[in-house]
């Protein structure tokens, strides 16, 4: 569960839920504002390992470890986690714990372990008797995106946040991964991402086809990346097609983030790699059927199909939009 390097004892460490990529983009801006107001200007960060931070945040200043901790199931799967986040205190030994999220296992673990000073969302869940600090977001921001969440907390708890921009931190070594791989390649560099975590979010992969050919007169090199699953499909795809494009969907997720902050423009699905092109600072044209937009960042450039999902979305309504972000 816990790194091999031990930190000093008396960090504040802070919880964040059971997400994936885009929600740890979305939660760096507060993870770094708890850093700013400590001491030290570094934090403990706990999450799971669908957030794959570890990965991700490998160059980022104000993290000074990462613990996971496993989603557990099974009918005593509380208790477990409970007795996880109550281990992990009791290792770390945070001098505070700020809980990024309204349910109390975390708040009790840490309780149980001595942790004094003890925040979190509260909601109306059952975690308010086992915090220390409010105030506590009022139960009418449930239904309410994480993001605004997020801006709630921060104003209630005074912790001063300039931008939401996630101004993720490329790891060194994947840039030189990168630059080994992939220097040579004439630009524009143009990233399709073409995967998701569910197949209603996924735009076709013959659209993608059909947008590199409408684009082909622009030059430069197209990488397809997606998940290790997608490998095959693009392999297909680009055959059949006849393109030229990169695939690189056997990419380390901080190689691919590293990729993405060197691209000129990213295009593809509402998934983690839109979300990290934003956050490197690259034109991400996020592609949305049913699923709300994201606009939380200056880089984020949505484009919404009309109704009947992914497949209704053009490719005539999305190169428009890619010639003019290059």
């Amino acid at each position: 569960m816990s790194q091999a390097v031990t930190p000093p004892p008396g960090l504040v460490m802070v919880y964040m839920p059971d997400r994936g990529v885009g929600d740890l983009m979305w939660h760096l801006p507060t993870l770094r504002a708890i850093a700013a107001q400590t001491p030290e200007g570094k934090v403990l960060l706990a999450a799971r390992p669908s957030s794959r931070a570890r990965e991700l945040l490998a160059a980022e200043p104000c993290v000074e470890a990462i613990d996971y901790l496993d989603y557990r199931a099974g009918t005593f799967r509380h208790l477990v986690e409970i007795a996880d986040f109550h281990k992990l205190a009791r290792l770390r030994r945070p001098r505070a714990v700020w809980i990024l999220e309204k349910i109390d296992r975390p708040a009790i673990g840490a309780a149980l372990a001595g942790v004094r000073e003890r925040r979190g969302f509260g909601l109306g869940h059952g975690q308010e008797a086992w915090l220390t600090h409010g105030p506590y977001l009022p139960r009418s921001m449930r239904p309410e995106h994480r993001i605004q969440k997020l801006a709630a907390f921060e104003a209630a708890h005074g912790l001063k946040v300039a931008s939401r921009e996630p101004a993720l931190i490329p790891v060194p070594a994947a840039l030189d991964v990168v630059e080994r791989r992939f220097g040579h390649l004439p630009r524009p560099w143009v990233v399709f991402g073409v995967g998701a975590s569910e197949p209603r979010r996924c735009w076709p992969l013959e659209n993608f086809a059909t947008l590199s050919t409408r684009i082909n007169d622009l030059g430069g090199t197209r990488f397809w990346l997606g998940g290790f699953g997608d490998s095959r499909a693009v392999d297909e795809a680009l055959a059949t097609h006849g393109l030229g494009g990169v695939n690189v969907c056997d990419l380390k997720l901080d190689v691919g983030a590293a990729l993405l902050s060197r691209a000129d423009v990213f295009v593809g699905n509402d998934s983690g790699p839109l979300n990290l092109a934003a956050s490197v600072g690259v034109t991400a044209i996020g592609l949305f059927g049913d699923s709300p937009p994201l606009d939380y960042s200056r880089f984020l450039r949505p484009v919404v199909g009309p109704p009947g999902g992914m497949s209704a979305l053009s490719v005539e309504s999305v190169a428009p939009i890619v010639r003019l972000s290059l």
